[in-house]
């Protein structure tokens, strides 16, 4: 008896049904799997500073006060452990904040970054990310009128609050299109090579407003439930789809393979139980 005819003998054709279909939508998907990006650092900042994702490095601190501690806040509405950093705004050298080296992880242009933040004071621009090492004041911000803003060309959308946290995240792609989002929400889409990553050690800094040049101190001090780092740019949906609560893990959007694996899987426990009742 051929291979053939013991399966067509043994599966029952509904299971046939579900394997083909399976297999269709596994088929449609992966033209886009070689697009897909991953999940690269995550940091939740339990007592530490290090990334639950391998291979990424732990964050460093700037903590010029000794001020900057680990501690616990209401981050929509669950207790999650947080990272204060506390410092001044001026003189720059005693702002407080976090630096990622980025090299490994990311390229200079195609990027996404998550930060669930909340500051303390914004009335003013605040700098969230930092690429050019402190050496300019370009970069992404909250703005004086409390939105999200990349220095010096677009912002605008829905307000932001004081001591709220709020779930930020910016895309960059190798296009130059660069987007900002609020809570799930796009804000904005403008096409500058500003957040490009520009310094030599690949240093992404959160939080800490540039040394030299013109706009100097927009700094505030503030809470940091979670930062997560994509390898690649998200698109609209994907960043629409992202928990914005940190207490439940952002899956990696570039996990295809362990989706397929989980859903071939599952076909294969289907069969058996087929199997064994027949």
């Amino acid at each position: 008896m051929s291979k053939k005819t013991s399966t067509e003998n043994t599966v029952p054709r509904a299971a046939k049904i579900a394997l083909v279909t399976a297999l269709m939508g596994l088929a449609l998907a992966a033209p886009f799997s070689a697009k897909a990006v991953s999940l690269v650092a995550d940091y939740t900042f339990n007592n530490n500073l290090n990334s639950s994702v391998g291979g990424a490095p732990a964050l460093v601190p700037t903590n010029p006060l000794g001020l900057n501690g680990f501690g616990t806040a209401t981050v929509f509405g669950n207790i999650h452990p947080v990272y204060n950093y506390v410092g001044n705004a001026t003189p720059v050298n005693q702002q407080a904040g976090l630096t990622l080296d980025t090299t490994g992880l990311i390229s200079a242009n195609s990027y996404s970054v998550q930060v669930v933040v909340s500051m303390q004071n914004i009335n003013g621009w605040r700098r969230l990310v930092d690429v050019q090492n402190r050496q300019s004041d370009n970069g992404f911000y909250y703005d004086p009128s409390h939105h999200l803003d990349v220095f010096p060309v677009a912002g605008g959308g829905t307000m932001v609050a004081a001591n709220t946290f709020e779930d930020v995240v910016l895309t960059v792609a190798p296009n130059g299109t660069v987007k900002g989002y609020l809570n799930n929400d796009l804000e904005f889409t403008t096409v500058t090579p500003v957040m490009n990553i520009n310094n030599p050690g690949n240093l992404m800094n959160f939080f800490l407003d540039n040394v030299v040049g013109g706009g100097q101190g927009e700094f505030s001090s503030g809470s940091v439930a979670e930062i997560k780092l994509y390898s690649g740019t998200l698109t609209d949906q994907e960043v629409a789809n992202l928990d914005v609560q940190p207490l439940s893990p952002v899956p990696d959007v570039g996990s295809t393979l362990t989706l397929m694996s989980l859903a071939m899987g599952t076909l294969v426990g289907f069969c058996r139980k087929l199997r064994r009742r027949q």
